[in-house]
């Protein structure tokens, strides 16, 4: 009777042991949701903006390379205006005297983007890079995608930094967005540190969303419901905070 007691409590506290294991990892992975998205989760500054040079001249072009943080996704609306990617907010707020050319494909890693723009000339001045986020398969064990090696996901930014730069373009890499839970935000730290480094080494500008977001917290929450994408606030902010960086004291 004892050693069936026994039998019977050792059960109970075994299940008990691997239901709190699960509730602790099932924890990481619930976005800081809030009315009307998710809130992101502050991060480290990876920004490194001295190569940057001067303003690009009125007229001038501005190409953008990425995933869906470039191609815009399930944006939303912003003080009742339909929402557009951060690429055009950053447009829009360089009062249209520059133009901003957009590449971005949904779902692409690094090496899937330099491969579909490989032969491409943009006939831009200034050339953006933003990707990280696919590499990093922020969702984990949520979906089927596995990330890649990080120096692959590296050597992939080093040779597009250097294609623009042999072409004589100034080239600027935006590191991954931070997500909207803690889960998300450990997949994505080792990228966006990646991708500031490499900029670094490659003699790149580095300007990390993470500023942007610090910059305007009553826009917050900048994430959709996904915890990964930007809403249209979160679009805007980055399109914005960009400008100032690029064009400090633009009208």
């Amino acid at each position: 009777m004892k050693r069936a007691k026994a039998i019977i409590l050792a059960g109970a506290g075994l299940a008990l042991v691997l239901a709190l294991a699960l509730v602790a990892v099932l924890w990481t992975e619930i976005p800081h949701w809030r009315m009307g998205g998710t809130k992101s989760i502050a991060a480290p500054s990876f920004t490194h903006s001295e190569p940057i040079d001067d303003c690009p001249a009125a007229g001038a072009n501005i190409a953008i390379f990425g995933d869906s943080h470039v191609a815009g996704r399930n944006l939303g609306e912003v003080d009742g205006r339909a929402g557009v990617p951060f690429g055009t907010a950053l447009e829009q707020a360089l009062g249209n005297r520059i133009t901003v050319s957009l590449f971005g494909v949904g779902g692409e890693t690094a090496a899937q983007g330099e491969r579909r723009w490989s032969d491409s000339e943009s006939g831009a001045e200034l050339v953006i890079i933003a990707y990280g986020t696919n590499d990093a398969a922020p969702r984990g064990w949520l979906r089927e995608r596995t990330p890649v090696p990080i120096d692959d996901y590296k050597a992939s930014l080093s040779r597009q930094i250097s294609k623009w730069q042999a072409r004589g373009r100034p080239v600027i890499i935006i590191p991954p967005p931070p997500g909207g839970s803690a889960a998300i935000m450990q997949r994505l730290s080792p990228y966006r540190e990646a991708a500031a480094q490499v900029g670094q080494e490659r003699g790149a500008g580095v300007l990390d969303p993470a500023d942007a977001f610090a910059s305007c917290p009553a826009e917050q929450p900048v994430l959709t419901y996904d915890a990964l994408h930007m809403n249209a606030a979160g679009h805007q902010c980055l399109g914005q905070w960009l400008a100032e960086q690029i064009c400090p004291g633009n009208p």
